[in-house]
């Protein structure tokens, strides 16, 4: 009898170690994942700072997809756009050389145009720690945006946009992810008031028809699988 309890014993023993080998394998792996995307990234933005040249022509020559460069100076949004028409959530899995990543790169909906699109639309994931749009879950702080108030984004040159709302939202209730082109000044107009009614805080900025708008959506982790928090500025 105590010898059959000794064999389960050692059984069990032997099925939590290998449990634990295993955590601890993916563990590792998920830190070395973590550590060269981040490596990716800050050697993009080390380039970034020290360039007098046209960055985005070096970034469309390492890949094609990059359509721009989003910029919010001070914090840690510093990334270079993708957009895949073909495949539209394509760099929500992939990084900049189109290896696949939990991070994923911030890329513009397949459905924007750069030049003709009312509202140009970027995603970005919300990674623990404020990393890729994570950041801006800080603007749930009115503080933060009063030291953050501009976005710039380069596609052939650099263009500010001043945020005018920041919001978080269901998605289904709210759903401002198909508001791409305005079909008249109205319908412009009805949906900056829809925006800045749902703004956690007035920033006293109402833009006006005929202003292109920026928008950068992420997941708001807080709230559940259906929210969004989402910046918006407009071009002035």
């Amino acid at each position: 009898m105590k010898s059959k309890k000794s064999i389960l014993k050692v059984i069990v023993f032997l099925f939590v170690a290998a449990i634990l080998v295993i955590t601890a394998g993916m563990a590792v792996k998920l830190l070395k994942e973590d550590y060269a995307e981040e490596r990716t990234f800050n050697d993009i933005q080390k380039v970034v700072e020290r360039s007098d040249d046209d960055i985005l022509s070096k970034l469309k020559k390492r890949n094609s997809d990059v359509i721009g460069y989003l910029e919010i100076p001070d914090t840690t949004i510093s990334y270079p756009v993708m957009q895949s028409k073909n495949n539209p959530d394509f760099y929500l899995n992939h990084d900049i050389d189109r290896n696949y990543s939990f991070y994923g790169t911030p890329y513009l909906s397949a459905y924007c145009d750069l030049e003709k699109s009312d509202n140009l639309i970027i995603y970005g994931h919300n990674i623990n720690g404020g990393r890729m749009f994570g950041a801006l879950t800080q603007y749930k702080d009115e503080g933060f945006y009063q030291k953050h108030k501009k976005i710039y984004f380069t596609i052939r040159e650099k263009s500010k946009y001043e945020i005018f709302a920041v919001i978080s939202v269901n998605k289904y209730e709210f759903p401002y992810w198909k508001f791409i082109m305005a079909q008249d000044e109205n319908d412009y107009d009805e949906f900056v008031d829809k925006v800045k009614q749902y703004s956690l805080y007035d920033m006293g900025i109402t833009p006006k028809y005929g202003e292109k708008m920026i928008t950068l959506s992420t997941c708001d982790n807080s709230r559940g699988n259906d929210y969004r928090f989402v910046i918006w500025g407009v071009n002035r």
